[in-house]
């Protein structure tokens, strides 16, 4: 039996998260009936994406930077879920709990897309075009591998000098009747890359984004296909596969990717938006632009990135917003008073932008709110990435389109990536001055060796994807003994996450 699920249901085992029971047979039959069926399909997946469980809050926000030690240490008694996180203590409940819900998330969202490749395969013919039934066989492959990647990021092995052997699952079938097999992490790996290889060569060939550049209007009388901003685009794809092989230790691909998408940036075409010959390209943008935006996630800069509707819900009391404006949900206090759970101390700020220019560096001045107040009138610095005030007069469809934006991948992460893995100390200091000019810092000196640029290329992941889930996964692939502010030394243990106590064991 093919499943469908409109929602995430985050279940616990391997089997569990395949029994996804759509409301009837025959609506799920109706649904691949029609086009729209197959739009409405993918967009679920998406909104599905978007969960508190998985990207909403717990992959980027709080959890997995909590096991990245990258927030004010919590105590036990005052947030048990955060210490034992933080402490890397994964076997008690709370964090079991937390870790459980993102298995069964992830995988939820993997049986989504393969039931829509599934449909494609049966059904595909009532799409209208060979390009459009690409796009979306292309765009569910490429979340497919997305979601799986994560798995092996918490729950695999070390990717370099491995000593614990870790087997896990790679779906792909949404049948309740076939398990899925178990893989050691080089035969997991491939499968992630046939996949990225398939979902690339299929957005290459058809998705408008590879196509047009800032100079081209086309009226491709199909709205599906015109807006593919933040969207598992062909970009977004080759931005995906510059992470896979740099954290497979693949340097060579890793560059090779991040540096394609640098350059048709650069030349204006990497273009995600056709519709009405509006031509939205990505772009690095300064937190000064952000500020007179009320744009903190810097969604001009995002490659790939979810809507959130329900992220003005719980966003400032996780991370925090400002202490001078009323925040953007009523169920948070106004003025700033209510405190975030995830947040910096004076120091800990300072420490995160040392050796910095604290008078230029707009990620310190703009994207910091340095004086947020708790109940009992303690002050601590929050971050401002997931906040925008109401006293700002915005329309429902830039509410929408900018305002509930939680990034997955941006721009900034591949200039990371070519410095890191870039051979050429000219290169590698070319775009660092670069970058650094989207955060009004202007470099005048170079590093004198590729070993001093890439350490400070580790900084500057800390200060740029802090709230958005990162720095967990740069630690692991680098095998980080000692990461900023973690409490004790990190190893196999710290960094593979256990699979759920549910989880049938593997043949």
């Amino acid at each position: 039996m093919m499943v469908l699920a409109s929602t995430p249901l985050l279940l616990s085992s391997c089997s569990d998260w395949l029994d996804v029971q759509p409301e009837t047979q025959v609506r799920e039959e109706v649904m691949f009936e029609k086009y729209k069926g197959f739009q409405d399909a993918l967009s679920g997946i998406y909104l599905s994406m978007a969960d508190q469980n998985i990207y909403g809050k717990n992959l980027t926000m709080d959890m997995v930077e909590m096991m990245a030690c990258l927030w004010n240490p919590p105590t036990e008694v005052g947030n048990p879920t955060y210490y034992y996180l933080y402490t890397h203590d994964y076997n008690k409940s709370e964090a079991a709990s937390v870790i459980q819900n993102i298995y069964g998330g992830l995988y939820n969202i993997v049986a989504q897309a393969n039931n829509l490749i599934v449909h494609l395969q049966s059904d595909g013919g009532i799409i209208p075009t060979d390009q459009a039934r690409n796009v979306i066989e292309g765009e569910a492959y490429a979340v497919r591998a997305f979601c799986q990647f994560d798995i092996l990021r918490l729950f695999g092995q070390m990717p370099q000098n491995a000593q614990r052997q870790v087997s896990l699952p790679y779906a792909e079938t949404p049948s309740i009747e076939v398990l899925p097999t178990y893989y050691a992490y080089g035969d997991y790996v491939k499968k992630l890359e046939a996949d990225l290889n398939h979902a690339e060569q299929l957005l290459t060939q058809s998705d408008p984004a590879a196509n047009y550049g800032y100079e081209t209007v086309s009226d491709l009388n199909d709205d599906f296909l015109t807006n593919r901003r933040y969207r598992m685009n062909v970009w977004a794809v080759k931005a995906l596969k510059a992470r896979f092989y740099q954290y497979i230790g693949d340097a060579a691909n890793a560059y090779k990717y991040a540096k394609e998408v640098i350059n048709a940036q650069a030349n204006g075409n990497v273009v995600v938006n056709l519709a009405k010959g509006d031509l939205d390209g990505v772009s690095l943008r300064t937190s000064a632009q952000a500020e007179k935006d009320i744009l903190y996630s810097l969604p001009s800069e995002c490659l790939f990135a979810l809507s959130n509707p329900q992220m003005a819900d719980y966003a400032v009391s996780t991370v925090g917003g400002t202490s001078g404006h009323v925040v953007i949900s009523n169920a948070e206090s106004q003025n700033g008073t209510r405190q975030s759970t995830c947040h910096l101390t004076s120091d800990m700020l300072s420490q995160l932008f040392a050796g910095q220019n604290l008078t230029a560096n707009n990620r310190y001045l703009k994207v910091w709110e340095k004086t947020s107040m708790d109940v009992y009138g303690s002050s601590f610095p929050t971050i401002k990435k997931y906040y925008y005030d109401t006293s700002y007069s915005f329309t429902a469809s830039t509410i929408k389109s900018l305002l509930q934006i939680m990034p997955l991948i941006r721009l900034s992460e591949l200039y990371l990536i070519v410095m890191e893995t870039t051979t050429n100390l000219a290169e590698g200091n070319e775009l660092y001055k670069k970058y650094m000019e989207s955060h009004a810092v202007n470099i005048t000196t170079d590093f004198e060796s590729l070993e001093a640029l890439r350490a400070e290329v580790v900084n500057e992941y800390r200060r740029e994807f802090i709230g958005e889930g990162v720095m967990f996964y740069v630690y692991k692939r680098m095998g980080t003994v000692n990461p900023l502010w973690s409490i004790t030394p990190m190893s196999d243990a710290e960094y593979i996450l256990p699979l759920p106590s549910t989880e049938y064991e593997s043949k």
